[in-house]
């Protein structure tokens, strides 16, 4: 499975970088070492020594040196050997491994697995929503889901699941005469807007630990905006109705996608939150919920859908279409022609 490799994918939360020096994490089929430097910068490189492939995270480290654990080849941070400790001690021309340009935003480590020359820093996306800012209080989490990462893009993209399989999230009891969904798909250049909203709703169950003040009758909005590869924003709250969307909780919300390869997929989420700010108790309440929901719920689901399928292609079964699917089919139909120009540009098609 060919992946757009001319963009930028988070890599990990530095936060994994306070407790380890360095560990190994497989990105797009590879696997990556990451490490933080003795200059206190991020850096990446192949994690499999070209000698016989055995992995440098499993070697010792001397400062921003990396030493193989099989024959003793050492390795800067830029991926060229330093050293072979091996008799004669010639470093062949080819004891290399690959070197990736990583970059901290926003407490993201981002990289760039394709050509270094083409990794423009400006082609980060915009996360300062979920900036850890005065007044808000951000949590985050790291899960893997053993499923093609489109599938879980299609998930995140679909608003239309939650009644069926999210408890906590389903509107309670009868709603109101003139309660209304809302939902319209908007494209700007490469970038998918899919827009939601429910007006004049009851409350989700959810809602009393984040606004017990909320009154009984509410407006939720949740906007999603996708950029390939799959790096989506969820810009979602709970308001009052008829405060254009000022009074009440604002949730906003990074959902960053990875492929670890093309059956399973790392999933990097961080949500901001204005409500009941500062209680660890609320921090420790959301990671649990999220950790359940993904992995009981949305992963498990998307697992299951894939075993089904027998594939991880869903395209090419044909699948039923619904209204709900609008965006993601879009977001898909970008990204296929985003990796195919970039496969005819590198002469692979």
């Amino acid at each position: 499975m060919a992946f757009l490799m001319n963009a930028w994918y988070c890599a990990a939360w530095t936060e994994e970088l306070e407790t380890e020096d360095r560990f190994a994490r497989k990105l797009l089929g590879k696997s990556v070492l990451i490490f933080k430097k003795q200059d206190g910068t991020y850096g990446a490189i192949g994690n499999a020594c070209p000698h016989r492939f055995a992995p440098l995270n499993k070697g010792p480290r001397e400062g921003d040196t990396f030493i193989c654990p099989y024959h003793g080849l050492e390795f800067d941070t830029n991926g060229r050997c330093t050293r072979n400790p091996n008799e004669g001690g010639t470093i062949p021309r080819a004891a290399r491994v690959p070197s990736y340009p990583l970059v901290e935003r926003d407490s993201a480590l981002w990289i760039w697995m394709g050509d270094p020359k083409k990794a423009d820093l400006d082609l980060i996306p915009d996360f300062s929503m979920i900036r850890a800012r005065e007044g808000w209080n951000v949590v985050r989490g790291h899960h893997v889901t053993k499923a093609n990462y489109e599938l879980v893009m299609d998930n995140l993209m679909d608003r239309t699941h939650v009644q069926f399989l999210h408890p906590l999230l389903k509107l309670m009891g009868e709603q109101p005469e003139n309660f209304q969904r809302i939902q319209s798909v908007e494209q700007i250049g490469n970038m998918i807007w899919d827009y939601h909203g429910e007006v004049n709703c009851t409350k989700y169950p959810l809602l009393d630990a984040l606004w017990p003040e909320a009154p009984d009758i509410v407006e939720n909005y949740f906007d999603v905006r996708w950029e390939a590869p799959s790096n989506m924003l969820l810009n979602a709250g709970t308001v009052e109705v008829g405060t254009n969307r000022e009074v009440g909780v604002h949730l906003p919300m990074s959902n960053l996608l990875t492929p670890a390869d093309e059956f399973s997929t790392h999933y990097f989420w961080s949500q901001a939150r204005d409500k009941n700010i500062g209680r660890e108790e609320m921090d420790e309440m959301i990671k649990a919920g999220v950790a359940h929901t993904f992995q009981n719920e949305d992963g498990e689901m998307v697992a299951d859908c894939m075993e089904m399928m027998g594939t991880n292609d869903l395209m090419r079964l044909n699948p039923v279409m619904l209204p709900g699917d609008a965006a993601a089919v879009r977001a898909r139909r970008i990204l296929s022609s985003m990796i195919a120009a970039e496969q005819a540009e590198a002469g692979l098609v």
